[in-house]
This record gives structure tokens, sequence and C-alpha cells, in this order.
């Protein structure tokens, strides 16, 4: 009898050490690595583009904008715009023009005077003194924030909107630079 219990307990020592060697150890999921983003400020149009281009209006100064370019995947990426000192109860129409050669715009401008609609093209309503808005974008994060030639803009929402005239821009700048 005691040779049968050493030898039942041997078995069930065998049996156990058997079935925790053919458990498998469950596969921890990736960590979902956080989207890249970058930051981008722009100031109030004084001119830092060329001569004859600072604003001409009555929008107050104080306005700055800015761009968070954030990646979704490999072939999209969000932008996010806030604009800062705005003027509440007007709409402030916010754009990406792709640079181009001005010999061969209409009007000899250096951007396309259409704005690029699968980058961005906003109209932001202020009921305060800051407005934020967002719009996915059909190019990668690493297009847009290393090799997209392009223009930021904010038009003045107190003026017609003119996409020849830099004077009527509260803010312009390369898109995604600082």
């Amino acid at each position: 009898m005691k040779n049968f219990k050493i030898l039942s307990i041997s078995a069930l020592l065998i049996a156990g050490a058997m079935s925790f060697s053919s458990c498998k150890k469950e596969a921890m999921p990736e960590p979902t690595p956080e989207p890249r983003t970058a930051t981008f400020t722009y100031a109030f149009n004084t001119g830092q583009v060329g001569a004859g281009t600072a604003y001409d209006g009555m929008h107050p100064s104080t306005l700055t904008a800015t761009l968070k370019v954030t990646e979704i995947d490999a072939n999209k990426s969000r932008i996010d715009v806030t604009l800062n000192n705005a003027v509440a109860g007007q709409t402030y129409m916010v754009h990406a023009h792709d640079a181009a050669d001005p010999a061969t715009t209409p009007n000899g401008t250096p951007y396309n005077e259409t704005p690029n609609t699968n980058v961005l093209t906003l109209a932001l309503n202020a009921t305060g003194s800051s407005v934020m808005g967002m719009q996915e974008a059909n190019r990668s994060f690493d297009n847009i924030v290393n090799s997209y030639n392009a223009f930021f803009v904010v038009h003045d929402p107190m003026q017609a909107i003119s996409t020849t005239d830099l004077t009527t821009y509260l803010v312009v700048g390369v898109f995604a630079r600082n």
C-alpha cells in the first residue's frame, strides 16, 4: 500500500509538471506607440514674407496661430489649428496654399491661389477670443513636416477674401515649419 501511495503521488507530480510545461504563456500585446506630433506657431503678418506684404486692415494685431500636426497612420495626418485673440462673431478662413512657380500662376503668386482641400481648408467661427478646428490631411506626417511645400494662411474675416493681396492676410508663413 505504501508503494501504491508513493506511485500515486509520483504520478500526480509528473502529470502536474506536464500540464505546466504544456501551458503557453499568453503573448503580451505590443504597446501602441504614441503618435508623432509637431507644433508650429505663427505670428501676426507684419511683413515677414517680404516688402509690401504686411497686413493692412482693422483687425487687432494681437492674433496668433498654432498649427499642430499629428500622425494618424502612414498616409494620413491630423491638422489642428488654434487662433488666439480672435474677434468673437467672426469666421476665419484658414488654408494651405501649395507653393508654385510664379511664372505658372494666373497672378504671378508664388503659390496656387486655390487652397489645397486635401491638406487644410477650414472656416473657424470665433465665439470667443480663441477658436479651434481640425482636418484630416491625405499626407503622411513625414511629408507634411519635412517636404510639403506650401503656405499657411489666415484670412481677415473683416475684408473680402483675396488670394493675391497678402496685405489682407492676418497670418502667412511656410506650412508646418518654424
